[in-house]
């Protein structure tokens, strides 16, 4: 029983160092806290759950590890390489930030290095927001249009989808 335990728990291990190669993301910042190694994340539209299926479906046929259940692998997840984690949604700042943020943090010794450092995280920061600016900006315009759209139709029940003049706006994030 001890032999078959250990040959789940090196599966799980070498398939998730294997996972995180091709799919993780090292962390930006080194935990000082930590004394272990840094942190590697998968990107956060993974899940456990889908971790899990990927280790299923990679399995032959019959393996005894195909009995094994979510809750197993989690659990073995953890023990075993806590340093793999899955990214929260709310990670959201851009490489440039987060570089520019950290060489600020960690990197900068002297102060007009800092100071350089600074001039072109703010400047960074004034395009993001010219940039963000202009999306809410054309966000607000695609909702007058729609409402403009859903006037024209309740006041002309006939009036066709094609036949509309307005602006459509389309995201890609």
């Amino acid at each position: 029983m001890k032999n078959q335990d250990d040959y789940v728990a090196t599966a799980v291990k070498n398939f998730l160092l294997n996972y995180v190669e091709v799919h993780g993301l090292p962390s930006p910042v080194r935990n000082v806290n930590r004394v272990t190694q840094s942190i590697i994340y998968l990107p956060a539209e993974m899940s456990y759950k889908s971790v899990h299926r990927d280790f299923l479906s990679g399995l032959e046929e019959g393996s005894i590890l195909c009995t094994l259940k979510y809750d197993a692998f989690r659990k073995l997840w953890h023990q075993l390489t806590p340093h793999i984690q899955i990214m929260s949604p709310r990670t959201d700042l851009c490489d440039t930030c987060q570089c520019l943020r950290n060489d600020l943090q960690f990197k900068a010794r002297k102060e007009e290095e800092a100071r350089g450092l600074l001039k072109r995280y703010k400047e960074h920061l004034a395009k993001a927001k010219l940039e963000r600016n202009y999306y809410n900006k054309n966000t607000k315009l695609a909702e007058e249009q729609r409402k403009l759209i859903n006037q024209r139709l309740l006041a002309n029940n006939k009036i066709q989808y094609c036949s509309v003049d307005a602006t459509a706006h389309y995201s890609y994030d």
